[in-house]
Protein backbone atom coordinates (compact mmCIF):
# COMPACT_ATOMS: atom_id res chain seq x y z
CA UNK A 1 0.00 0.00 0.00
CA UNK A 2 1.49 3.36 -0.78
CA UNK A 3 1.79 6.15 1.05
CA UNK A 4 -0.77 8.42 1.11
CA UNK A 5 -0.34 12.31 0.29
CA UNK A 6 -1.64 14.61 3.12
CA UNK A 7 -4.18 16.87 1.30
CA UNK A 8 -4.11 19.11 4.32
CA UNK A 9 -2.41 19.71 7.57
CA UNK A 10 -2.02 15.96 9.32
CA UNK A 11 -2.78 17.29 12.35
CA UNK A 12 -5.61 19.90 13.93
CA UNK A 13 -6.95 21.78 16.78
CA UNK A 14 -7.30 19.04 19.85
CA UNK A 15 -5.46 16.29 18.38
CA UNK A 16 -3.05 14.72 21.28
CA UNK A 17 0.46 13.53 19.33
CA UNK A 18 2.57 11.15 21.40
CA UNK A 19 6.70 11.07 20.30
CA UNK A 20 7.62 7.53 20.74
CA UNK A 21 11.49 6.99 20.54
CA UNK A 22 14.73 7.13 22.02
CA UNK A 23 17.25 9.74 23.79
CA UNK A 24 16.88 11.43 20.20
CA UNK A 25 12.61 11.67 21.68
CA UNK A 26 13.16 12.29 25.31
CA UNK A 27 16.17 14.79 25.28
CA UNK A 28 14.71 17.95 27.12
CA UNK A 29 16.11 20.50 24.55
CA UNK A 30 15.68 18.07 21.47
CA UNK A 31 13.38 18.10 18.34
CA UNK A 32 10.10 17.25 20.52
CA UNK A 33 10.42 21.00 22.15
CA UNK A 34 10.78 22.10 19.06
CA UNK A 35 7.62 20.69 17.96
CA UNK A 36 5.64 21.76 21.26
CA UNK A 37 6.68 25.18 20.53
CA UNK A 38 5.23 25.28 17.42
CA UNK A 39 1.77 23.05 17.51
CA UNK A 40 0.79 24.11 20.99
CA UNK A 41 -0.50 27.36 18.94
CA UNK A 42 -1.94 24.78 16.53
CA UNK A 43 -4.07 23.37 19.19
CA UNK A 44 -2.26 20.47 19.39
CA UNK A 45 -0.95 18.43 22.62
CA UNK A 46 2.39 16.83 22.22
CA UNK A 47 3.93 14.03 24.59
CA UNK A 48 6.92 13.20 24.83
CA UNK A 49 7.54 9.32 25.19
CA UNK A 50 11.33 8.70 24.31
CA UNK A 51 13.42 6.87 26.59
CA UNK A 52 17.13 6.81 26.46
CA UNK A 53 18.95 3.79 25.03
CA UNK A 54 15.77 2.60 23.49
CA UNK A 55 15.43 -0.12 20.59
CA UNK A 56 12.36 -1.21 19.18
CA UNK A 57 12.01 -4.46 21.14
CA UNK A 58 12.08 -3.23 24.38
CA UNK A 59 10.10 -0.30 23.06
CA UNK A 60 7.04 -2.52 22.33
CA UNK A 61 7.10 -3.45 26.38
CA UNK A 62 6.20 -0.50 27.34
CA UNK A 63 3.69 0.45 24.31
CA UNK A 64 0.94 0.04 26.27
CA UNK A 65 1.38 2.58 29.30
CA UNK A 66 3.42 4.56 27.69
CA UNK A 67 1.19 5.18 24.40
CA UNK A 68 -1.58 3.60 24.16
CA UNK A 69 -3.29 4.87 27.64
CA UNK A 70 -2.02 8.66 26.79
CA UNK A 71 -5.10 8.31 24.51
CA UNK A 72 -3.23 9.96 21.48
CA UNK A 73 -4.94 10.82 18.16
CA UNK A 74 -1.65 10.32 16.67
CA UNK A 75 1.66 8.91 17.18
CA UNK A 76 5.02 9.47 15.66
CA UNK A 77 7.52 6.66 15.41
CA UNK A 78 11.71 8.02 15.80
CA UNK A 79 13.76 4.65 16.94
CA UNK A 80 17.18 3.25 15.23
CA UNK A 81 19.36 5.05 16.96
CA UNK A 82 20.02 1.58 18.76
CA UNK A 83 19.04 -0.65 16.60
CA UNK A 84 21.51 -0.06 14.28
CA UNK A 85 24.24 -0.21 16.60
CA UNK A 86 23.40 -3.00 19.31
CA UNK A 87 25.15 -6.65 18.60
CA UNK A 88 27.92 -4.56 17.22
CA UNK A 89 31.77 -2.98 18.30
CA UNK A 90 31.67 -1.96 21.56
CA UNK A 91 28.07 -3.15 21.87
CA UNK A 92 28.69 -6.95 20.78
CA UNK A 93 27.20 -8.88 24.12
CA UNK A 94 24.19 -7.73 23.09
CA UNK A 95 22.09 -9.53 20.81
CA UNK A 96 21.59 -7.93 16.99
CA UNK A 97 18.49 -6.49 15.84
CA UNK A 98 18.45 -7.24 11.74
CA UNK A 99 16.82 -4.43 9.52
CA UNK A 100 14.20 -7.12 8.90
CA UNK A 101 13.57 -7.03 12.74
CA UNK A 102 13.47 -3.46 12.59
CA UNK A 103 10.63 -3.19 10.07
CA UNK A 104 8.79 -5.62 11.55
CA UNK A 105 8.89 -4.21 15.31
CA UNK A 106 7.68 -0.93 13.54
CA UNK A 107 4.63 -2.78 12.01
CA UNK A 108 3.76 -4.31 15.08
CA UNK A 109 3.83 -1.28 17.34
CA UNK A 110 1.24 0.45 15.15
CA UNK A 111 -1.01 -2.52 14.44
CA UNK A 112 -0.85 -2.73 18.01
CA UNK A 113 -1.70 1.41 18.20
CA UNK A 114 -4.87 0.65 16.25
CA UNK A 115 -5.82 -2.63 17.65
CA UNK A 116 -5.45 -1.61 21.23
CA UNK A 117 -5.86 2.31 20.88
CA UNK A 118 -8.06 2.77 17.98
CA UNK A 119 -5.30 5.20 17.05
CA UNK A 120 -5.67 6.34 13.43
CA UNK A 121 -2.93 8.42 12.28
CA UNK A 122 0.79 7.60 12.27
CA UNK A 123 4.51 9.10 10.85
CA UNK A 124 7.76 7.11 10.95
CA UNK A 125 11.36 9.15 10.97
CA UNK A 126 14.50 7.26 9.13
CA UNK A 127 17.29 8.25 11.03
CA UNK A 128 19.63 10.54 9.82
CA UNK A 129 21.56 8.48 7.35
CA UNK A 130 25.04 8.43 8.86
CA UNK A 131 26.82 8.95 12.06
CA UNK A 132 29.33 11.03 12.61
CA UNK A 133 33.26 11.63 14.03
CA UNK A 134 34.09 8.23 15.79
CA UNK A 135 31.34 6.87 16.00
CA UNK A 136 31.03 6.20 12.25
CA UNK A 137 34.60 5.05 12.55
CA UNK A 138 33.75 2.56 14.84
CA UNK A 139 30.13 0.85 13.76
CA UNK A 140 31.02 1.86 9.76
CA UNK A 141 28.17 3.07 7.82
CA UNK A 142 25.09 0.55 8.94
CA UNK A 143 22.29 2.86 8.66
CA UNK A 144 21.19 3.21 5.24
CA UNK A 145 19.89 -0.95 5.50
CA UNK A 146 17.76 0.60 8.67
CA UNK A 147 16.27 4.15 6.88
CA UNK A 148 15.27 1.59 3.99
CA UNK A 149 13.69 -0.52 6.78
CA UNK A 150 11.80 2.39 8.47
CA UNK A 151 10.60 3.57 4.64
CA UNK A 152 9.27 -0.05 4.07
CA UNK A 153 7.13 -0.21 7.28
CA UNK A 154 5.93 3.44 6.58
CA UNK A 155 4.87 1.91 3.46
CA UNK A 156 3.40 -1.13 4.48
CA UNK A 157 1.44 0.06 7.20
CA UNK A 158 0.08 3.43 5.49
CA UNK A 159 2.34 5.23 7.76
CA UNK A 160 2.93 8.95 6.85
CA UNK A 161 7.05 9.13 6.58
CA UNK A 162 9.74 12.05 7.19
CA UNK A 163 12.74 11.15 4.97
CA UNK A 164 15.64 12.55 7.48
CA UNK A 165 17.94 10.18 5.65
CA UNK A 166 17.74 12.20 2.76
CA UNK A 167 17.73 15.31 4.11
CA UNK A 168 20.43 15.16 5.95
CA UNK A 169 22.44 13.74 3.29
CA UNK A 170 22.06 16.85 1.09
CA UNK A 171 22.50 19.06 3.71
CA UNK A 172 25.86 17.38 4.78
CA UNK A 173 27.10 17.17 1.28
CA UNK A 174 26.26 21.17 0.94
CA UNK A 175 27.13 22.27 3.85
CA UNK A 176 30.79 19.85 4.83
CA UNK A 177 33.25 22.16 4.93
CA UNK A 178 31.69 23.00 8.04
CA UNK A 179 32.73 19.79 9.67
CA UNK A 180 34.53 20.32 12.88
CA UNK A 181 38.32 18.92 13.31
CA UNK A 182 36.28 15.74 15.00
CA UNK A 183 33.77 15.16 11.93
CA UNK A 184 30.80 16.66 13.46
CA UNK A 185 28.32 19.13 12.03
CA UNK A 186 24.87 17.70 13.31
CA UNK A 187 25.58 16.02 16.37
CA UNK A 188 27.32 16.49 19.17
CA UNK A 189 29.00 13.10 19.90
CA UNK A 190 28.26 11.56 16.65
CA UNK A 191 25.30 9.61 17.24
CA UNK A 192 22.94 12.54 19.71
CA UNK A 193 22.06 15.51 17.49
CA UNK A 194 23.07 18.87 18.50
CA UNK A 195 20.62 22.15 18.49
CA UNK A 196 21.03 22.95 15.13
CA UNK A 197 20.58 18.94 13.84
CA UNK A 198 17.22 19.05 16.58
CA UNK A 199 15.70 22.00 14.49
CA UNK A 200 16.48 20.33 11.27
CA UNK A 201 14.37 17.35 12.45
CA UNK A 202 11.62 19.28 13.91
CA UNK A 203 11.15 21.90 10.68
CA UNK A 204 11.37 18.26 8.88
CA UNK A 205 8.65 16.79 10.19
CA UNK A 206 6.71 20.16 10.39
CA UNK A 207 7.40 20.11 6.97
CA UNK A 208 6.59 16.90 6.21
CA UNK A 209 3.43 17.11 8.02
CA UNK A 210 1.86 20.52 6.22
CA UNK A 211 1.81 22.18 9.57
CA UNK A 212 4.19 24.72 8.42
Amino acid sequence: MSIPKIEGPWLKAGDVLVCFGDSLTSAANGYVKFLQETLQLRGVKVINAGYPGDKTPYALTRLKTDVIEKKPTAVSLFFGNNDAIIGRGVWRDEPLISPLTFEENLKWIIHLCRLLGGIEKFSINTLTLRMEGNQFLDFGDVRPAYCQAARNAADAMNAQLVPLDAVFAELREKNYARLSPEGLLYTKDGLHMNEEGYRIIAETMLREWKMI
